[in-house]
């Protein structure tokens, strides 16, 4: 057998082993049980059960979601916010992103398309970039999200606002790509409408966007390349414009130079998504190559049961409980799938 072939029974094993443990825990109702609270933890199911071959598992949960996490008015409740969690303050419309996206993918059109205007209204007038917190929204200032602008463009991409969906990306190049110092050390992925790019020591950091990520050293925040490369690759395929193919391939060249710390962490799991999709673009056999060496070691350290661990965070199973366990499991299995899918 081939090493692609290898790779994919592989790869293909490991998914249905996550879905299977994912799938045992699904309650009656849809949801998963008392102890996923979070709408962060939720966000990813849906897609990753419609693309994983579990639609009718799909359907089971979106009624769920649905009646816990969808406002009457069609904007998108998260629980975590009421009690201050930083992903929902400082990355308000990161996780509501994730459901529109899911529920559109999976035909709840009732979900998606009256919750993206909502999404819509956090995106600055100036930059096109997002917003990361209500109060700055609502202040009109203050620091734009990346790992915000590139979610809610996928969003913005797949309910077919395709114009906002740009914007978001041509921040992202002139505003936070064409700034930075030098990309051959280093990547500051925060803006700020008051000052610029964000590259002082006193620049926060929250759940998703790192305040530095620096290009020789281990445990770097490669999630959050990897989400950036694929909005760039989605966005070329949508509008067939090369700023946003150079973009991705810009990123791509400053997180897999040098360095073989990028494979050998949970924290780069979004860099397996990114690559596969630059792949899907390019044809480019070092672009699929890289997404491979992410799964690789995503499935080698899956866990005897199924699930995953996000072990750039913790550094033992018994530190990451059921909830945030879920939410791994769903995203890592994604992932792994989707390059499957390309072997």
């Amino acid at each position: 057998m081939t090493d692609t072939h290898d790779r994919r029974v592989k790869y293909i094993e490991s998914v249905n082993r996550a879905l299977k443990w994912i799938l045992t825990h699904q309650q009656p109702d849809g949801g998963f049980g008392p102890e996923v609270e979070t709408l962060s933890h939720y966000m990813a199911i849906p897609g990753a059960l419609l693309y994983t071959g579990h639609p009718r598992c799909a359907a089971k949960l979106i009624p769920y979601m649905k009646q816990q996490f969808v406002s009457p008015d069609g904007s998108i409740f998260m629980p975590e916010y009421a009690t201050g969690r930083a992903m929902a303050v400082f990355e308000h419309c990161y996780a509501p992103s994730w459901l529109v996206f899911g529920m559109h993918l999976n035909l709840a059109f009732e979900v998606s398309l009256p919750a993206m205007p909502h999404i819509l209204k956090f995106q600055d007038p100036q930059t096109g970039g997002m917003f990361g917190s209500v109060e700055d929204k609502e202040g009109g200032k203050g620091l734009i999200s990346a790992p915000v602008t590139c979610i809610a463009g996928q969003a913005a991409l797949t309910t077919g606002y395709i114009a906002e969906a740009k914007r978001m990306g041509d921040h992202l190049i002139h505003n936070v790509i064409e700034n930075n110092p030098d990309l051959s050390k280093e990547f500051y992925p925060c803006w700020d409408t008051e000052r610029g790019l964000r590259t002082d020591p006193k620049t926060p950091s929250f759940p998703n966007m790192p305040r530095v990520i620096v290009r020789d050293q281990p445990a770097q925040h490669h999630y959050l390349t990897g989400m950036i490369i694929a909005y760039f690759s989605d966005l070329y395929r949508a509008t067939s414009e090369r700023k946003y193919l150079d973009a991705a391939e810009t990123i791509y060249e400053f997180a897999s130079g040098n360095t073989p710390y990028i494979y050998e962490n949970t924290l780069s799991h979004k860099f397996a998504w990114g690559c596969a999709w630059l792949y899907r673009v390019t044809g480019k056999a070092e672009h699929l190559e890289s997404a491979c060496k992410v799964c690789d070691y995503l499935v080698s350290i899956q866990e005897e049961e199924g699930s995953f661990v996000h072990y750039g965070l913790v550094k033992s199973a018994d530190e990451w409980p059921f909830s945030p366990r879920l939410n791994t499991t769903s995203q890592f299995a994604l992932w792994i799938n989707r390059t499957a899918s390309l072997l």
